[in-house]
């Protein structure tokens, strides 16, 4: 009589198992993409246009090494640097080569969390 409940508890314990979702044993895709997304995108190219009044830099560049027109916001939180040192917002002007770091949005306009003037190139 040994062996049939022995049999017997395998078989539940294999239909447990079998019953339970796949999706039990993997990671969520949020928790997969967070990594990435907290690294953040990055941009370079020279800067055509800066519209003060919207907060709205137009650049001739993009995702390396594309030479798109793409559109890039800023906002109080972005953090101005001149060669990866403190810099200030009034030094990047039309012409300037940057490196922008933030997040793109469904819109194709990336949102900057930090830009930094570099020499030009």
């Amino acid at each position: 009589m040994k062996f049939p409940k022995t049999l017997l508890s395998l078989v539940l314990a294999g239909a447990v198992f079998v019953g339970l979702p796949a999706q039990a044993f993997q990671a969520p895709a949020d928790q997969k993409a967070a990594p990435a997304a907290a690294k953040g995108t990055k941009w370079q190219g020279h800067v055509t246009r800066i519209d003060a009044e919207h907060s709205m830099i137009d650049l001739h560049g993009g995702p390396s090494p594309t030479v798109a027109a793409v559109t890039v916001a800023y906002d109080s939180s972005t953090e101005w640097t001149k060669q990866g040192k403190p810099g200030k917002q009034d030094e990047v002007k039309a012409g300037a080569f940057v490196i922008i770091v933030g997040t793109v949005d469904s819109k194709g306009v990336m949102h900057a969390t930090r830009i930094d003037l570099r020499a030009a190139r």
